[in-house]
């Protein structure tokens, strides 16, 4: 099953320099030079992109989900932000999310975003696979996303897809092809390397292998018992206290 998963974590990484949760920096999003961004790998690539979010929001970045298959849980952006001992709702109005499920309502979301946007599309090639829409239908539009990809990207938006690595649909194929050349410079993979909450990511540019970094489980230090952090009581969290568009 392909869903986020709201107990991954970050770990630690045993060498010196950024740690999984910080990668994100390593996005060149604001230069000239710029490239539309594309993650692939294990499961944990979508809470992964969420806990980067979180981080972007508490740092000032507004950024922007297009969720194509219920990927997006705002239960990561919640503890995430805990974790962080900062309130959820101090960053909700940081992250926006467009909900949308068919081929059709996806193009309309790409084609929508504005200039100096910072956009997250998480799983678009899925619903383009659908039993109810025709191979030769699925693979028109699929190839006109990508175009409608690289548009945004030279109207100065800044894209980072998120994609399982692989479906059944041969027109997956021909949708990796394409999105190759748009996303050479700035590629990422996601492995798990044993146990749980350990993760190797790498980070590849123009083929080459440019950054590398392992995160392993944070060891369990015991502490002594202390008074718990108490917010004002609210409402339990939902879908709807992020700004959905």
């Amino acid at each position: 099953m392909w869903h986020n998963n709201s107990n991954f974590s970050t770990g630690v990484n045993p060498t010196s320099g950024l740690s999984l949760g910080d990668a994100y920096k390593l996005w060149n999003y604001r230069s000239h030079d710029r490239s539309v961004a594309y993650m692939t790998g294990a499961q944990a690539i979508f809470p992964l992109t969420q806990i980067w979010q979180t981080r972007m929001a508490l740092e000032g970045i507004r950024t922007h989900t297009i969720d194509c298959a219920i990927r997006f849980n705002t239960y990561t952006i919640a503890e995430e932000a805990l974790r962080l001992q900062r309130a959820p709702e101090s960053i909700h109005d940081q992250i926006t999310v467009t909900r949308a499920f068919t081929p059709y309502q996806i193009l309309d979301a790409v084609q929508d975003l504005k200039k100096n946007e910072v956009v997250f599309v998480l799983a678009p090639a899925k619903q383009f696979f659908d039993g109810d829409v025709a191979f030769d239908e699925g693979l028109f539009l699929i190839q006109k996303l990508v175009r409608f990809f690289a548009d945004a990207h030279e109207r100065g938006v800044a894209l980072f897809v998120v994609e399982r690595p692989s479906y059944a649909a041969p027109a997956f194929s021909t949708f990796l092809s394409d999105i190759r050349a748009l996303t050479d410079k700035s590629r990422w993979e996601l492995y798990r390397i044993g146990g749980d909450n350990a993760f190797r990511l790498k980070h590849i540019t123009n083929g080459r292998l440019a950054r590398e970094i392992t995160s392993l489980p944070a060891p369990k230090v015991a502490e002594p018992a202390r008074r718990a952090q108490v917010y004002p009581s609210r409402p339990a969290t939902s879908q709807m206290e992020f700004s959905f568009i």
